[in-house]
């Protein structure tokens, strides 16, 4: 049943919204909370007009990679353009992968990727 639930695009995990606990796709109450369960986490409300600062870019898998991760880390939100073009079909296709952040978090995602700069990593401004 989940799998086809899974192929129609329904839920197959179900959160509490108030312990964050994860349940099966047909857990309707959390049995700790006796709160109704939700098909995805609570989170901040979506920013539709936020400004973005191309903070980083690079061609290599690994920079890509570590880049994520040291953002991550931070908790700072990013948009990686262009990463999906070059898994497909390689630097050539579409140049280097962009980090993105808001710009509120650009000073703090630069100084962290700061050290990642390689020869096709270009100018971050």
């Amino acid at each position: 049943m989940v799998v086809i639930l899974a192929l129609l695009g329904g839920p197959t995990i179900m959160f509490c919204p108030k312990c964050g606990e994860e349940y099966r796709w047909d857990v309707m109450v959390c049995p700790t909370c006796d709160v109704d369960t939700v098909d995805r986490r609570p989170g901040p409300e979506p920013t539709p007009d936020v400004d973005l600062v191309r903070v980083f870019a690079t061609g290599d898998p690994a920079l890509i990679a570590f880049a994520k991760s040291l953002l991550e880390g931070d908790d700072i939100e990013y948009f990686v353009r262009g990463e999906d073009l070059q898994n497909m079909f390689g630097l050539a296709a579409g140049g280097p992968a962009e980090f993105w952040v808001r710009e509120d978090d650009a000073d703090l995602a630069s100084e962290l990727l700061r050290e990642l700069t390689t020869s096709d990593s270009g100018d971050p401004s």
